[in-house]
Parts: C-alpha cells; sequence; structure tokens
C-alpha cells in the first residue's frame, strides 16, 4: 500500500486538500482516454514517483475520457483526472504542459505513447527515455532514474533524467500490479480544450528542427573496419545520399574521425531511429546496447563472424566503404 501526503496530513490530525493550480508533480497521458489495466499500472508507477517526489499525480485523457475509469484512476493513486476533447499532437501537449511545468510525463509504451513521447521531450526542452520498465527516484539528488530493458530484458541499463520534464514511455506490462485503494481521495475536471484527432501519420506532429544524431530517421555508424579517411568519408556521403546523419563507434573515436557528440553507445549516446547502417563496425555490447531501439540494422564488414552479425537484420560481406559508395549512388539515382 502507498504512503503519500494525505496519510501525513492524516496522522497529524489535519486534512486532506485537493490538489490545486495543476502545476508540478507527475502527469500520466492516456491519448486516446482509455484507462484500462495497462494505464492503471502507469498510474501507480506515478503514484510511487511522485510520493518519492512529494508531489502529486494527474491524469490527463483525451477523447473527452471515454472509456476512462476515473473512480479507479483515482484508487490507482491519481489525485485529479482532468479530460480533453480529441487526441492531442506532440505541439498541442506540449502547449498544455509548457505553462504547468511538470516534473514527469508518462506515457504507455503503445503507438501513440511512441509517437508523442519523443517529440513532447524535445519540444519541452526535457529528458527522454523512450523503453522504461521502471522508474525510481534518486533519493540524494531526487532525480528520476528510469530503468531500461537491454537485451531482451536480460539486464536492465539505469537512464538518469537530469533535464525537467522526465518524459519516459514505459513498457506497462513489466510494471507491478496496479493500486486499488477505495480509501483515495481526488476530483475530476474538464480541460475545455478540444484538441484533433489526427490521422496516425500526423501523430509525430513535431516543430521544424536541424537534424541531430538523435532525431534523424537515419543513422550511418562508422567503424574503425573503414580504414581511413577515405573509408570514412564514404559513410558521410552514404549519410548524405539518405538525408541522416553520420556517427561512430569508440573505435571511430579513438581515430579522430567524430567527436564525443557523435558517438554511440553506452557511453555516448543511444538511439532509435528507423534505420542504422553501420559500417566496419563490429559490434561489441556497448555499442549494441546503443542501438537497440533502431527500427532496423543493417551491417556491412568483411568479418563474416564479427559480432554484430547475429543481431543485424540484413548483413552485407565485404568492403564496407566500397558498399557505402554504391548505396550512395544508387540512392541518389
Amino acid at each position: 500500500m502507498g504512503f503519500d501526503l494525505s496519510d501525513l496530513q492524516a496522522l497529524m490530525g489535519g486534512s486532506f486538500e485537493e490538489p490545486t493550480g495543476e502545476s508540478g508533480g507527475v502527469w500520466v497521458v492516456s491519448p486516446d482516454g482509455l484507462i484500462d489495466d495497462a494505464m492503471l499500472r502507469l498510474i501507480g508507477k506515478g503514484r510511487v514517483v511522485a510520493d518519492a517526489l512529494g508531489g502529486y499525480v494527474y491524469l490527463l485523457a483525451g477523447c473527452n475520457g471515454a472509456g476512462a475509469d476515473t473512480e479507479g484512476a483515482i484508487r490507482a493513486g491519481a489525485d485529479k483526472v482532468l479530460t480533453a476533447g480529441g487526441m492531442p499532437t506532440v505541439n498541442e501537449l506540449a502547449d498544455f504542459f509548457r505553462e504547468r511545468q511538470p516534473q514527469a510525463v508518462l506515457l504507455p509504451r503503445n503507438r501513440l505513447g511512441k509517437a508523442l513521447g519523443p517529440g513532447l521531450a524535445q519540444t519541452l526542452g526535457g529528458s527522454l527515455c523512450p523503453y522504461a520498465a521502471d522508474l525510481a527516484v534518486d533519493p540524494i539528488y531526487q532525480r528520476i532514474v528510469a530503468h531500461q530493458p537491454i537485451l531482451d530484458d536480460a539486464a536492465r541499463m539505469q537512464v538518469i533524467l537530469l533535464a525537467a520534464p522526465a518524459v519516459a514511455v514505459m513498457e506497462t506490462a513489466l510494471l507491478p500490479a496496479a493500486f486499488n485503494e477505495p480509501w483515495r481521495q481526488g476530483e475530476v475536471g474538464d480541460t475545455q480544450l478540444m484538441w484533433s484527432e489526427p490521422p496516425s501519420h500526423e501523430m509525430v506532429d513535431r516543430p521544424a528542427r536541424p537534424i541531430t544524431l538523435k532525431t534523424s530517421p537515419v543513422v550511418v555508424v562508422a567503424g574503425q573496419g573503414l580504414t581511413d579517411d577515405a573509408g570514412f568519408a564514404a559513410a558521410m556521403e552514404l549519410a548524405d545520399a539518405l538525408g541522416g546523419v553520420v556517427a561512430g563507434d569508440v573505435t571511430a573515436l579513438d581515430m579522430g574521425w567524430i567527436g564525443e557528440e557523435s558517438l554511440v553507445g553506452l557511453t555516448g549516446e543511444t538511439i532509435g531511429p528507423e534505420l542504422v547502417i553501420a559500417l566496419g563496425v563490429d559490434g561489441d555490447t556497448s555499442f549494441m546496447m546503443g542501438v537497440a531501439e533502431a527500427g532496423c540494422l543493417v551491417a556491412a564488414q568483411a568479418d563474416a563472424g564479427a559480432p554484430i552479425v547475429p543481431f543485424a537484420d540484413y548483413n552485407v560481406v565485404g568492403d564496407p566503404a566500397e558498399f557505402a559508395r554504391a548505396f550512395a549512388k544508387a540512392a541518389r539515382g
């Protein structure tokens, strides 16, 4: 059973006051308004985080809360349930949260959550864990720590979310069972907002911005198998032809081809683009954890027994620089 501010007030002889102002706190978002077992689990996790931070839990439900079990949401840990019409785009959701300055925003890891989470974090200048199995709060620095599954959840990596709001897209199936505490009090309100209900391809409605390692749909990663500067130039040529960015593993960093801001791996950036093309990359554990969220991994290297081979969706055994030049030429028509 959870213990929060209302319990402390009761023990001290005070009375529970409903949250006002709707600022700060932990916000759980159900874009389609559905409050099922998965969302109740997510609310419960929000309750645990909010208790550690000393704040409130808000549930924001789209589609006018259609299908929303508001009483169940309160029993699961929500202090306030707010409804809005339609389903939000990234910009609409960012506008809603900008004045409220939440400490954390939690979304389920479904189609809508995966579409909204990354853009929301970037638009608000917050931090992001796009795949979280659990959350905790650092008791000393009061920072939210996400536990990200790796290697098919054989291990979990801790990701400290430094910038506010901390946006986490949660795998609800991995969360504990939902709370069901009938003594909890809360309120239900209407934001009076009417969001549009965009087609699925518009769910990723994000502001125009330069393509970066974190936002590019295509990332070409260079490794020492490219051998020399001419090989790295081929990687850059391919990235340009595909409208992506070039990055590298730790061997590319050692060879001076990239800076630390372009390093992919546990000691660098963890990325999840639609396509990663690894050129001359052996694929050690650090690198594989860095690209675990990629939609498709293409590996080109001379060594058919390289560690990356079993994990790649497509393998090209041969000179990675020659492959990059040929691919770039074909891409340009």
